[in-house]
């Protein structure tokens, strides 16, 4: 599976540290974005308490999901591929967001 003397290979853990460490750093990011966003979405959007932890809430299943799912679907069609359909899933994100007057009840 994995070669067990590229992972002693100090500059190889360093990088690994890296990349965890920023991925750690986003999601610490995005639910601090999310958190500061819910004021003015709970006027703006008229949302119930309820409404407001769902919305925080599927923040993080998303990103509970996508690094399950992630790796896995890396490893079966590449890192490149993975990339695409994660910006396009992004962009359509961006546009619903963009264009959602109102949270339905």
């Amino acid at each position: 599976m994995y070669n067990k003397t590229n992972l002693q290979n100090p500059q190889r853990m360093r990088l690994i540290t890296l990349v965890s460490t920023i991925g750690g750093l986003c999601f610490g990011y995005d639910t601090g974005v999310i958190s500061g966003a819910l004021i003015f979405m709970k006027y703006d959007l008229n949302l119930s308490p309820a409404q407001e932890g769902f919305i925080t809430s599927f923040l993080l299943f998303g990103a509970a999901l996508g690094s399950l799912f992630g790796g896995y679907l890396s490893d079966k069609q590449g890192r490149r591929k993975n990339l695409l359909w994660v910006a396009a899933i992004f962009m359509f994100g961006a546009l619903g967001t963009a264009f959602a007057w109102d949270v339905p009840r």
